[in-house]
């Protein structure tokens, strides 16, 4: 049985506006005082329910106790991927808060070996075994259960798996990290490994470093790499000119890091081969500025056609990349209009869909110089 993990990610949320966020942020901190005075479950319970006149697709959890110096404040969206762009710009515009840190995303819960019960059902993390694979460079999980579980209760004990995987794993990991999630009668097989849930964790780590590879560190220059690539499409006529793909396989090493949400696609058209020389320098040299920043890193160019060069990036401030653009647009091709557009793809669904495609056919690849 296959199970959908995650909310629709083509859901439509209206993202918030700077002046909703600096006004919430106002009346918290306005509220703060009279919102310590209160026990902890009031307070998250209040502080809800003025978030909730802001963003009422978030939530506020406390992480420590109230009032104690290392206490976090906790925006979350409930693994609701549509909703993390707004929990990100809520967090990075917080205001200092005395005591508390402000964060994104509920943490991985303290110990892994725990357990639950709903509506008189138990069920702990020593009970579910977790298979986990390559699902193209995200962890896809087959999932069993270590004891019997009534046919009538299959349902709701997939039901609490989620709730605890959630909570072994934290919300960014479970949220984009993981891909597909299946359950099983009997203990996956045809998988990379297994282990208990309630030991899951450093082998999940291990699994996104060592056979994923990623370190979450910009690659260093001395061991950057870069494929270039003939794509046609199916039904391209023979004599076309292929499109040519250079793509940053280096960049696989940051993939999927939370400050690195936003893809931005710079397009050109252009006419000759100065104009594309002035192109790939104007698009170069953002690359260049951004990845010195640690702020953003080029994933893919394409040239379409030999009419279009189009270059893609992982930013953490898209408004800042895309100042940062035009500046750069207008210093090396002053006489072409540029297009820019910025989605929200924190699961690098633009660059992994190319890179599981590239790995998995095994095709012949040109190393190129860093």
């Amino acid at each position: 049985m296959s199970a959908d993990l995650h909310h629709d990610e083509s859901e439509t949320i209206k993202p918030l506006g700077p002046q909703q966020i600096d006004a919430f942020w106002g009346d918290f901190s306005r509220q703060l005082s009279q919102l310590e005075a209160l026990d902890r479950q009031e307070f998250v319970e209040s502080a809800n329910v003025l978030l909730r006149q802001y963003a009422p697709g978030l939530s506020l959890e406390l992480e420590g106790l109230l009032g104690e110096a290392g206490s976090r404040l906790v925006i979350s969206a409930h693994g609701n991927t549509a909703q993390f762009e707004n929990a990100q710009a809520l967090v990075r515009q917080a205001p200092r808060l005395g005591h508390y840190s402000v964060q994104a995303f509920r943490s991985r819960a303290l110990g892994s070996n725990f357990g639950m019960r709903m509506d008189g059902f138990e069920l702990a993390c020593s009970d579910i075994r977790v298979g986990y694979y390559d699902a193209g460079g995200i962890i896809g999980l087959r999932l069993s259960f270590e004891k019997p579980i009534a046919r009538d209760m299959a349902e709701h004990a997939q039901h609490m798996a989620f709730i605890m995987l959630d909570h072994v794993l934290g919300e960014w990991d479970f949220s984009v990290r993981v891909g597909p999630v299946e359950f099983a009668d009997e203990a996956a097989v045809d998988v990379y490994g297994s282990a208990l849930l309630s030991e899951f964790p450093p082998l999940f780590d291990g699994f996104i470093r060592q056979q994923l590879g990623r370190s979450y560190e910009f690659p260093q220059e001395d061991r950057d790499r870069w494929l270039s690539l003939e794509v046609r499409a199916q039904d391209a006529d023979e004599d076309a000119a292929p499109d040519i793909l250079t793509f940053h396989d280096g960049a696989n090493a940051v993939a999927t890091r939370a400050d690195l949400s936003h893809f931005l696609e710079w397009r050109f058209r252009f006419s000759s081969q100065q104009e594309l020389d002035g192109v790939r320098d104007a698009q170069d040299a953002l690359d260049e500025q951004l990845s010195r920043e640690q702020r953003g890193i080029l994933a893919f160019s394409r040239v379409e056609s030999m009419s279009a060069r189009v270059a893609t990036y992982y930013v953490e401030d898209p408004a800042h990349a895309v100042q940062l653009a035009e500046q750069l647009g207008r210093q090396h091709v002053p006489g072409l209009e540029g297009e820019l557009s910025v989605s929200f793809d924190p699961s690098w669904n633009e660059f992994l869909s190319l890179y599981a495609a590239i790995h998995r056919n095994d095709r012949p690849e040109e190393v190129l110089a860093s």
